[in-house]
Formats: C-alpha cells, sequence, structure tokens
C-alpha cells in the first residue's frame, strides 16, 4: 500500500482497498488514512472526502493524521469554509490538535494575507501546551517578508530565538529576500553574514536569491563578486544562479559577459533549460544580436529540445523592433508547420511591427483574422491596432474600431486617448 502511495497511483490504491474488502480482510483507520493521503497529493479531494465519509460510515473514528491530510488539501485549493467546518468536526469529536494541524492552520491565514490571525493562533497551540517549532516560524516569517513587514519578520525571528528555536537556513533565506524585494541589500547581505557567524551554512538557494537582489539592485559586480565566493568556497551553482545572473547581466548590456558565463555553466557541466535559452534568446534580441539570437534558434530546433510559443514570441519581437517585418511575418507562418498555436501576445507584436513598418492594411487583416483562430483580441490589442491607424492616417477606420473596442467593454489607454483627442483638437 506505502508503496502505491509513493507511487501516487491512485487508482490501483483504491482498487487495493476493495481488493481487501472482497477478500474477507476489514481496512483499518492505517489503511484507509493510506488511500486517503495518496488522493489528497493527486488532487482529488473529493475521492478523498468519500472514503472519508465511508470510513466513519463503517464504524471508524478517523484519526488526527486522517483530518491533517483532508485539512492540508483544502486550504491548498482555497477551500477554507470546508476547512472551518471540518476543524469544528475535529473539535467536537475529541480529536486533539497537533503541531501539523496548527501549521496547516497558520499557513492557510498566510496565504490569505490574514498574518494576526496567523501570529493569533501561534499564541493558542502554545496555550494548549504545543510549541511552534521551525516549521511554524518560518511560515509566519515567509508571510511577513512577501507582505512588506520585514522588521515583523525580524520580530518573529527573535521571538524564535528567545523560545530556544534556532534560525535554520530557510529562515535566512526568506529574511535576506524579504530585504532584496525592497532594495536594501545591505541590510540582506547584514543576515547572509549573520547566518555564517551563528554557524548556519548558505546553501545555493541563499546565494542564488542574494545575485538576484544585487541584479535588481543594478550592482552587477557585487553579484558577481559574490558568484566567484560560490565557485571558491561556496555550494555548487545551479542552474538558477547562472540564469539569475546572466539575465542581470543582460539588463545591464553586458553581453559578452553573459555569453561568456553560458559558456562556464556548459563547462561545469550543467545542461541549460528552457529558462536558460529563453534568457539568452531574450536577451540577445534586445541587444540587437539577432544573428546570433536566430543561429541559437536553429541550434535549440536541431537539438530536440521542445520549443513552446514563448520562444517564438521573443524572436518575432525583436526582428519586428529592429525592422525586419518579413523575417518575423516567416516565422509567423511557420507556427502552424510547428503545430503552435499563436497567442493573444504573438499576433499583438505582429500587429504592432506592421504599423510600425506602415502596413497597417496587412495588419487590420491579421487583428480581423485572430477571432477565426480561436484567439479573441483582448484589450492590449485593440489600443495597438487603433493606435497604429491612427499613426498612418486612418483616422475613420481607427474611429470605428475605438468605438467597436468601447462596445466590448475594452478600455482606451493613455496613448490612444491622447492620440484620440489630439484628432479632436
Amino acid at each position: 500500500m506505502d508503496l502505491l502511495k509513493q507511487m501516487g497511483d491512485t487508482d490501483r490504491a483504491v482498487r487495493f482497498l476493495r481488493l481487501m474488502e472482497e477478500r474477507g480482510f476489514k481496512p483499518d483507520v492505517v489503511a484507509y488514512g493510506t488511500v486517503i493521503d495518496c488522493l489528497c497529493k493527486n488532487g482529488l479531494l473529493e475521492e478523498a472526502l468519500h472514503l472519508f465519509s465511508e470510513l466513519k460510515v463503517k464504524g471508524n473514528r478517523p484519526n488526527v493524521v486522517i483530518y491533517n491530510c483532508l485539512l492540508y488539501a483544502m486550504c491548498n485549493l482555497g477551500q477554507q469554509n470546508e476547512a472551518r467546518r471540518l476543524l469544528n468536526e475535529m473539535r467536537d469529536s475529541n480529536i486533539s490538535l497537533d503541531i501539523f494541524t496548527y501549521n496547516i492552520l497558520i499557513d492557510a491565514y498566510c496565504k490569505e494575507g490574514m498574518i494576526c490571525e496567523a501570529i493569533e493562533t501561534a499564541h493558542a497551540m502554545r496555550k494548549q501546551g504545543i510549541e511552534p517549532d521551525v516549521v511554524t516560524y518560518n511560515i509566519l516569517v515567509d508571510a511577513c517578508c512577501k507582505g512588506g513587514m520585514v522588521s515583523k519578520a525580524e520580530d518573529v525571528t527573535d521571538m524564535m530565538r528567545k523560545q530556544g528555536i534556532k534560525p535554520n537556513v530557510v529562515t535566512y533565506t526568506t529574511l535576506i529576500d524579504g530585504h532584496c524585494l525592497q532594495n536594501k541589500m545591505d541590510k540582506a547581505r547584514g543576515v547572509f553574514q549573520l547566518m555564517i557567524k551563528e554557524g548556519c551554512a548558505p546553501n545555493i538557494h541563499s546565494y542564488s536569491v542574494l545575485i538576484n537582489g544585487y541584479c535588481k539592485a543594478k550592482r552587477i559586480d557585487e553579484a558577481m563578486e559574490l558568484f566567484n565566493e560560490i565557485s571558491r568556497t561556496g555550494p555548487t551553482p545551479d542552474n538558477v544562479t547562472y540564469n539569475t545572473l546572466m539575465q542581470g547581466m543582460f539588463q545591464l548590456g553586458r553581453v559578452t559577459a553573459a555569453c561568456k558565463l553560458l559558456g562556464k555553466m556548459l563547462a561545469s557541466g550543467l545542461v541549460p533549460g528552457q529558462m536558460t535559452y529563453m534568457i539568452l534568446l531574450d536577451g540577445l534580441c534586445k541587444s540587437g544580436k539577432l544573428k546570433v539570437a536566430l543561429k541559437i534558434f536553429q541550434v535549440m530546433r536541431n537539438s530536440g529540445l521542445e520549443l513552446d510559443i514563448f520562444f517564438y514570441n521573443i524572436l518575432i519581437d525583436g526582428l519586428c523592433k529592429t525592422g525586419h517585418i518579413e523575417e518575423a511575418k516567416e516565422l509567423f507562418h511557420k507556427l502552424s508547420v510547428e503545430s503552435l498555436k499563436p497567442t493573444v501576445h504573438t499576433y499583438t507584436i505582429m500587429i504592432n511591427g506592421f504599423c510600425k513598418e506602415g502596413l497597417p492594411d496587412e495588419a487590420y487583416r491579421l487583428f480581423k483574422s485572430m477571432g477565426g483562430n480561436e484567439c479573441l483580441p483582448n484589450s492590449i490589442s485593440y489600443n495597438v491596432m487603433v493606435q497604429g491607424l491612427f499613426r498612418n492616417n486612418y483616422t475613420s477606420k481607427a474611429t470605428q474600431l475605438l468605438a467597436e473596442m468601447v462596445e466590448k467593454g475594452f478600455s482606451a489607454d493613455l496613448c490612444t486617448a491622447t492620440l484620440y483627442v489630439d484628432l479632436l483638437l
């Protein structure tokens, strides 16, 4: 049964339960609990609840483990009211809540942004004689940091220490990320140094978070210094570390350094994933290195790497922005050959490209074809098309399309409104 659970084979787990009954064995709470846990982890809450009801009908008393499985699944699916009802059922049945139950509830409150309620729940569990563990505190620290309350997160960490619980690598990394999100890089570095001082070795995720913070703050030299520190003494950089640093370099126009970093990544034995190639293509296109981007794209296709629509969007956008509209058009038509469907974003890129090249008729034909290709225009598509028509002096058609756009419930953006006002004036 445990093997089936680990494999995630829910159908076989349920069939095994039925087979036990057919052969005269009465499945106990543990057997039911194993299958319910398997169903919950595979997102099959309704089926799990059906077995839960069956368990009670047969006179079995569900234990706290089964309740925790169901509570966790309900909270993950946003079914908070159902979770509260189940919690009340636990209390009515005199099932004592354990540390796992409280952590599930605290996490659910945090995900709803109800941090005060989460902290109150942590106090309530202490009154019940259950001490919060490192997981409890980490949930609270993470919620405070994501809510922009880093000082509150540090208060929680201080409370943690007073209770004799040492912050772990997750705690410190979360605090580092919180400071990075607020662009307080010196404080982030201070937490990083503190964790080392207190004997908590940073893992590669800790380094990557701090590197990402430096990159977003445009302090690329400090990011590179930290990366070199990993190479000398720290854990082995992973794809996320390389991707983060490469993206930062491209954003600051350090194209050569970004490409060298890719070479270093390959030399280390790491295999670039889709995200690496996406960053590479996007960076090269935005830097005007279209020929190099197209060559790499061809290498990717020849290597058998699965390419989704996002790769095509990056290249089509790069070609349109550099005036290579015919090459963009050719790549757009190749999508059907590759069995890929253009998204609204793909159409919008092409429409914008045609308009900028003074081809409003071709842009308008493509715009009108969207509905027929099961890709209805959105607000951005309408705005781009209307702006293109105005700029190419197709005022009558632009005004007509603007009226259609408003009729469909879309709003004109600032640029569209300005062009229309200029026309009226």
